[in-house]
């Protein structure tokens, strides 16, 4: 079996900490990373934790990163704290060979998501790029979202087993459907959209919303979930809108004021 180390990124995540590294238990290291809590978040991760690390808040990619260079192997399993290794993905790993590894430097592995303690059949499959080759793979630059990419297309395959996010968190519906976290990042997302030339028209604020709420609720059978299916599908529609918006108003404070556009650094802000 080749030797996998799990690195846990968190802050303020005492109600899930204990299940995601409780997961990892198999793993032949686990790394926590914390970007600053105040709660228990220290106490658990040292309980558990091979190495622990008080590290301020880099950026979502920059402090995954981060977490990778401590690691004592080359290939790593990456969660966040409210996230766990099922054990279907814990036996696919410890099953793997040192030849096997050898074909690839990106293992994807599939999210299942829970919101109030209930899964989110929209929201799958939810493919992340999560076990990977350190030193073999790149990584994509991305405001939000981490993402690590092969060095060739082929040099890429899916694992049968999943992380579970937000599985055994405490946060209800209100947490989920509240607009302040979204708004901190809305903003640098915007940005980002707009450096790569993307611009919001009228239409896209008309119908990105309505295609977004379609492909959640009817597409990948948000239906089958009644109301909470309902609900989900309303809120990627919302996300979708607010979204547009920002980069409407992104692209006009950038022609009108280009010396005072937001910028990315805003991004580099601790969002837990």
């Amino acid at each position: 079996m080749p030797r996998i180390s799990v690195v846990i990124c968190c802050a303020n995540a005492a109600d899930t900490l204990d299940a995601a590294c409780r997961s990892a238990s198999w793993a032949d290291e686990l790394v926590v990373v914390d970007s600053g809590s105040a709660d228990g978040t220290a106490e658990i991760a040292k309980r558990f934790a091979d190495r622990y690390v008080l590290e301020p808040w880099r950026g979502y990619t920059e402090q995954k990163r981060f977490g990778t260079t401590l690691c004592r192997n080359d290939w790593v399993l990456l969660l966040d704290g409210d996230e766990e290794c099922s054990p279907q993905l814990a036996r696919e790993l410890s099953r793997l060979t040192v030849e096997e590894l050898e074909q690839y430097d990106v293992l994807l592995v599939r999210r299942r998501n829970y919101v109030m303690g209930r899964y989110v059949r929209a929201f799958d499959p939810d493919w992340q790029s999560r076990v990977f080759h350190r030193k073999d793979c790149h990584w994509a630059d991305e405001v939000l979202h981490d993402r690590r990419l092969p060095s060739h297309p082929s040099r890429c395959a899916r694992l049968h087993g999943w992380i579970e996010h937000k599985r055994c968190c405490r946060a209800g519906f209100a947490e989920y459907f509240d607009g302040k976290l979204a708004d901190t990042r809305l903003m640098p997302v915007a940005e980002q959209m707009y450096q790569a030339g993307e611009r919001c028209r009228w239409r896209d604020l008309v119908f990105r919303p309505v295609i977004a709420f379609v492909k959640f609720y009817f597409l990948k059978r948000g239906f089958l979930d009644g109301q909470f299916g309902l609900l989900i599908a309303q809120r990627a529609a919302q996300a979708v809108q607010l979204k547009y918006a920002a980069l409407w108003a992104y692209q006009r404070l950038a022609r009108e004021q280009p010396d005072h556009a937001p910028s990315e650094r805003d991004a580099s802000r601790n969002p837990r």
